[in-house]
């Protein structure tokens, strides 16, 4: 794959993977970039609209350990965090998914050791999280340029370590995984980006919570979390969680990464210590029933899992490789079944990918 610097200057490289998906003249339906922790790098990879058994990609050098990724959701923009002193830089993305560092490459924003961002739906404000610091942080988006700027100093958090952070579909809910502390909850108004009625659930006997998806409609939470399962809530007024008829549902080791297919049928779970997706069916009052199909092989501690834009495919990155990226379709005969359709390496497997984001 081609290699980028990071003020967008590209080379040729050996050192690539996936084979050519379909020449100048294809058309994408998305783009996925990838975050490479080993090898420092953004992976970018164009998904065709055809079906395809193979892609290609291009990487961009950032010559820092990379933390984690956020995109807008019309995919305008995608930020890059990266780790120790926690630089956050902006990159536009443009034609065919290609990027160009902002802001005249400095940061926009930073903190400690940032280990997660999420933008909401609207496209409008940033949340990030860190390993060192028990707060919530959040940022109004500049539509134009893409710059960030902080609002406030910094919402504590209940005790714990921040994992991740989530906003509901409907962009009224915002939840951020706190590991063994549970889960901190909030209502937000995305006209003007506040947070208000802190909300805490505690996680069950010794579990830890991890990671979280809804449906589409935003009426059901679902909570990973390491050492119970998979905990479906009903989401309230105030975004007040209540616990569905036998929830927690079994779930294989290490639940990390949750998607919700887009006709609220299926429910996929990654899971980095088994190294499988485990999927279900999403049932009434919210009870999930695994799949006889599943679970589905993937490679090396599976970390995060999207759908594309046109919820045609599933992609997973496996941080610890073998490969570093697969991407899955949906089986036209048997219901919520996993198809692979082609698997590669995001840099020198294994590149050590711990984000993803899947932009139109």
């Amino acid at each position: 794959m081609p290699v980028c610097q990071a003020n967008n200057d590209c080379v040729s490289s050996g050192s690539g993977s996936g084979s050519g998906s379909g020449g100048g003249s294809a058309t994408y339906s998305s783009y996925a970039y990838v975050a490479n922790a080993t090898t420092e790098t953004i992976a970018a990879f164009p998904l065709p609209t055809a079906t395809f058994t193979s892609i290609s990609g291009t990487s961009y050098n950032l010559s820092s350990a990379l933390s984690a990724l956020a995109a807008t959701p019309k995919g305008t923009f995608l930020y890059v965090a990266t780790g120790g002193n926690g630089s956050v830089f902006v990159y536009s993305i443009g034609t065919n998914g290609a990027l160009t560092l902002g802001n005249s490459g400095s940061p926009v924003a930073s903190t400690l050791n940032p280990t997660w961002m999420t933008i909401d739906p609207s496209g409008n404000w940033l949340f990030m999280v860190s390993s060192d610091l028990t707060a919530l942080f959040e940022y109004q988006i500049n539509p134009t340029t893409g710059a960030l700027t902080q609002i406030g100093q910094g919402i504590t958090l209940d005790a714990g370590s921040p994992t991740q952070v989530y906003v509901t579909p409907n962009d009224q809910y915002l939840y951020v995984g706190l590991g063994s502390g549970g889960t901190d909850g909030f209502t937000f108004n995305s006209t003007s980006g506040a947070l208000s009625g802190q909300m805490h659930l505690a996680p069950l006997n010794g579990a830890s919570d991890n990671t979280f998806a809804a449906d589409n409609n935003s009426a059901y939470l679902f909570v990973g979390e390491a050492g119970s399962g998979i905990r479906v809530l009903t989401i309230g007024t105030g975004g007040a969680l209540k616990e569905v008829t036998g929830s927690p549902f079994t779930s294989p080791l290490g639940p990390q990464s949750i998607v919700v297919d887009p006709s609220n049928t299926y429910v996929y779970v990654a899971n980095r210590t088994a190294n499988v997706i485990t999927g279900y069916t999403l049932g009434t009052g919210g009870t999930l029933t695994q799949l006889s199909s599943s679970p589905f092989a993937t490679g090396s501690a599976p970390t995060a899992i999207s759908l594309d834009s046109t919820g045609k495919y599933l992609l997973v990155i496996n941080a610890g490789g073998s490969p570093d990226l697969q991407v899955f379709s949906f089986d036209a005969t048997i219901g919520g079944k996993l198809d692979s359709v082609v698997s590669t390496a995001t840099g020198t497997d294994p590149a050590g990918a711990i984000a993803l984001s899947v932009v139109p």
